[in-house]
């Protein structure tokens, strides 16, 4: 059956109303990216022209016909991103509709199934399970961090003690009351995705550390908890989280999809990469991608597997239906945390679709996928020639190389994935792309 793939990553269900210019890039390159899920006969529903070389070698790296896609992409938009309003435009919805004429069935695949996907699938007479779900805005529960202490906390997932605050006094008390637990106390914006609001305060000096975009001595008496609440919040969100901080041993994910039968199918697993930047000024690390499997001890996957099951199945009982990704520590004294959810594609979602296509379902037990973000490369074509002449591109009979997944031109980059027979030499072909 054919699929609509709707690219609405970096919606304000996910990181608020107002994005900084680097989440509106990421929506752009997360739509080139995505690009990789398309199979045969698919309609693209993208906030972004996709470039044909692009969708072309798609088509050959895995093996089908890229003229068979179809691409709409709204003719006039003020932003990078694939709003409700834009995708329930009448331009927009009449081209959807005339493509979709020439096939009988079709199903609808957006990275985040918002209130405005569930009223397009109406208008197109797709019908899915959870579609009333989604025309009460259920999915928003699984992308708030607020919600997700609230529902982990229903199923007993061990979490970092913490609270939620609405106000600068809520946030003083928050902060004074975790400090000691740990020395460090992480504040989180409710709806700001990949760390952008979060900030680490610490009691000590420190390098950058996970999961937030800048990393603060302070002297906790000195704390002004406006000026934080104020610098941290934004207009259309008021709502932060506070936890105490632990350094991790282990940063992971598991990834699950809640079918339209109700059923939960465990998808991937897979560690979180992170390095300090070259800029000693930078007070953030910097995120250098996935690599699946996750690497965790056997034990140690089986209990995440268990505690995390029971929060997925909470989610599907609640209505939710599709894909959906817990992130987790494991920290220095071993102890499992669980930090967030997200309802909808995850980072390793891509590498996942990838890998089953070229390697089969079984993969992680024969090989290691490693997506390698910012290798230097002036366009796409420049990057795929490179690998090409050296040797790198991957290799079917081989079964492992490097595939260019996009390209950034206006920071010069692009993201690779690396697929490997081990973890060596993954971590050998990264570091072949990012010093040559």
């Amino acid at each position: 059956m054919p699929r609509i793939l709707i690219m609405n990553a970096g919606t304000p269900q996910m990181s608020g109303a107002h994005l900084t210019k680097a989440q509106r890039s990421l929506a752009a390159s997360s739509a080139y990216r995505s690009a990789w899920f398309a199979q045969e006969g698919d309609l693209i529903v993208s906030p972004v022209v996709i470039p044909a070389d692009l969708l072309s070698f798609i088509g050959a790296t895995l093996d089908f016909d890229a003229s068979s896609l179809r691409l709409v992409v709204p003719a006039s938009r003020q932003s990078t991103i694939l709003d409700d309003c834009t995708l329930l435009s009448q331009p927009v919805v009449e081209r959807l509709k005339r493509h979709i004429r020439q096939k009988s069935a079709w199903r609808l695949y957006p990275c985040y199934f918002t209130e405005g996907v569930a009223r397009l699938a109406a208008k197109l007479g797709i019908s899915k399970t959870g579609d009333d779900f989604a025309l009460q805005r259920g999915p928003d529960l699984l992308n708030r961090k607020s919600h997700f202490r609230q529902l982990a906390t229903s199923v007993a997932l061990p979490l970092p003690h913490g609270c939620v605050a609405t106000d600068p006094n809520g946030l003083f008390k928050a902060v004074t009351a975790l400090k000691s637990e740990t020395g460090r106390v992480i504040v989180k914006l409710d709806n700001g995705a990949g760390g952008v609001g979060n900030v680490i305060l610490t009691g000590s000096k420190s390098d950058p550390l996970p999961g937030a975009r800048d990393t603060r001595m302070i002297s906790w008496p000195s704390l002004d908890p406006d000026a934080l609440y104020s610098e941290i919040t934004t207009a259309s969100c008021k709502t932060l989280v506070v936890e105490s901080y632990h350094l991790a041993r282990s940063l992971f994910y598991l990834e699950y999809a809640i079918q339209d039968d109700a059923s939960i199918g465990f998808i991937n697993s897979g560690n979180i990469r992170l390095r300090k930047s070259t800029d000693r000024s930078e007070r953030a690390l910097t995120w250098t991608g996935l690599e699946l499997p996750s690497d965790l001890e056997n034990e140690q996957w089986l209990t995440a597997q268990e505690h995390a099951y029971r929060f997925v199945a909470l989610a599907r009982d609640l209505g939710y239906r599709g894909m959906i990704n817990i992130d987790a520590i494991f920290t220095k004294d071993g102890r499992l945390l669980f930090n967030e959810a997200n309802g909808r594609w995850g980072g390793g979602s891509v590498l996942h679709n990838i890998a089953i296509r070229l390697l089969g379902f079984d993969y992680s037990s024969r090989n290691v996928i490693l997506s390698v973000r910012n290798v230097r490369s002036p366009s796409f074509q420049a990057a795929h020639d490179r690998f090409f002449k050296e040797g790198f591109l991957f290799d079917r009979t081989r079964k492992a190389g490097v595939i260019p997944l996009a390209a950034d031109e206006e920071a010069g980059t692009v993201e690779c994935v690396v697929i490997a027979p081990d973890r060596t030499a993954a971590h050998d072909q990264q570091h072949r792309l990012l010093s040559s």
